[in-house]
């Protein structure tokens, strides 16, 4: 009986789906045949009719395309910064004042090493062109648009907008950029500069990533930067946010800068406490491997970081530890096999390059070395650490001009940076020139008159360049 009634429901579906099959089949046909039976007026109508229906439907659909795209990828939208008239007759206009800004913001996110997401800011004058943009049959503005974000998809986007100011005092001109949060009108960048424009959006990205991401920030000053007491001035405003995220990271970082301070055993509770924050753990047993290596427990170290690329074999970093614990013990084959794997996970890190570099120049390969440092280059222009190390390797190679040019970009960037002035100094008086030598040493000797300290092993060329008459104040 069963079989029975499966057959005749069988037998029922094989009818139905002929049927179908002869009526999708039936469609081109019956297309042919309307439009072989249509005038050309008429099908002329017929088609303007369409577009119509398109120009009136496609900006709908583009329109929540662009948000969309804003919901996930742009957390942060900055309208045109305002310039005073000198600054747009020099080519920076609002528009591009306000793309040298981003710009900035994505130079300092790629030089970063953090671990965590980085900041994403767009230039997203998206929100006044979907603002024109015809939605569900009504014009909306940015503010509608955030609303609308808000409501159905839970998130924000916050809204940044500024002006650049001018102002003499004696001889010099000072700009001071303002960047504020609405909603709020939270000022997130308030800075000042007499190095012109550059120098200015430098100092400007900088402060405002201090405040959208400290740990990111923290971690720039500490890595790159060298800048210890603003690394941790910076670091502990991550550790005190709510954001679970951004305490993990900033744990992390911790953990790594006790290390190089040789407090072992907080650097490895530090380490711990990462751990506790769940999710990945690679970050935490890189700081852990990290901190065994600082207190010279080298085959521990290794034992960790092994296990660590065993389980996180794409993630980047952890070659990079691995490499450090091998370098530390001799092993240089090894150590070059893992920076170059570190670079290939992930091409913009600058340190791998550097310590790359280093390292070929430590075993004679010297022209290996001006490669990795070249390659650098082209990764990671904006890099204060590669900047310094490339104009080092130009004037080994006798190219004091190019070394001259890459120094006094790498200075704009990281203007604090001992190293980076001293051999600028060092290079403009070797090339003659004396406005730009005397320049320097007179910054070096300003910050002395502020109780600044070289690092150690910059002191006697310090002392050298103090040898010379200064023509500055």
């Amino acid at each position: 009986m069963q079989d029975m009634s499966d057959s005749a429901r069988s037998t029922q579906r094989h009818p139905f789906r002929v049927t179908v099959k002869s009526a999708l089949l039936a469609v081109p046909r019956r297309i042919h045949s309307q439009v072989s039976r249509r005038t050309t007026s008429e099908l002329y109508g017929i088609a303007k009719t369409a577009i119509v229906i398109l120009a009136g439907g496609l900006p709908t659909v583009i329109g929540f395309v662009i948000v969309l795209q804003a919901m996930v990828h742009t957390p942060i939208a900055i309208m045109p910064i305002g310039v005073p008239e000198s600054y747009a007759k020099n080519g920076f206009t609002s528009d591009a004042a306000t793309r040298r800004l981003l710009d900035e913001i994505a130079n300092i996110n790629d030089i970063s090493l953090g671990g965590k997401p980085k900041t994403a800011v767009g230039d997203t004058n998206f929100l006044g062109e979907v603002a024109i943009t015809q939605i569900s049959s009504s014009v909306v503005d940015a503010r509608s648009i955030q609303t609308l974000i808000r409501r159905f998809f839970g998130k924000d986007i916050i809204q940044l907008s500024g002006e650049i100011t001018l102002r003499k005092v004696d001889d010099k001109e000072i700009a001071r950029l303002r960047v504020r949060r609405s909603p709020g009108r939270e000022t997130l960048i308030d800075v000042e500069s007499t190095g012109g424009p550059d120098a200015l959006f430098a100092k400007g990205g900088m402060n405002l990533l201090e405040r959208l991401d400290p740990e990111i920030a923290a971690g720039v000053y500490w890595r790159e930067y060298g800048d210890v007491e603003a690394a941790k001035r910076v670091l502990s405003v991550a550790l005190a946010s709510p954001d679970p995220t951004t305490q993990k990271f900033a744990w992390n970082l911790k953990s790594y800068m006790l290390a190089v301070e040789g407090r072992i055993d907080e650097a490895l509770a530090a380490s711990e406490r990462v751990r506790s924050y769940g999710g990945d753990s690679f970050p935490a047993d890189n700081s852990k491997a990290f901190a065994l290596l600082a207190a010279k427990k080298l085959d521990e170290a290794l034992n960790v970081q092994r296990g660590n690329v065993e389980r996180y074999s794409n993630e980047q970093s952890t070659h990079f530890v691995l490499a450090m614990i091998y370098q530390a013990s001799g092993k240089n084959a090894e150590a070059l096999a893992a920076l170059r794997k570190t670079i290939e996970l992930f091409p913009k890190n600058a340190a791998a390059y550097r310590r790359l570099s280093a390292l070929l120049r430590a075993i004679g390969d010297q022209e290996g070395a001006s490669e990795a440092l070249l390659t650098a280059m082209m990764q990671t222009p904006n890099n204060p650490g590669v900047l310094y190390d490339y104009a080092e390797d130009l004037r080994r190679r006798k190219q004091m001009h190019a070394a001259s040019v890459v120094l006094e970009k790498a200075a704009v960037i990281n203007p604090d940076s001992w190293s980076i002035i001293v051999s600028l100094a060092e290079v403009e008086q070797g090339l003659g020139h004396s406005p730009e030598a005397t320049r320097a040493i007179s910054t070096i000797r300003g910050r002395l008159a502020a109780d600044e300290k070289p690092p150690a092993n910059l002191q006697a060329r310090v002392d050298a360049l103090l040898k010379q008459p200064s023509d500055g104040p």
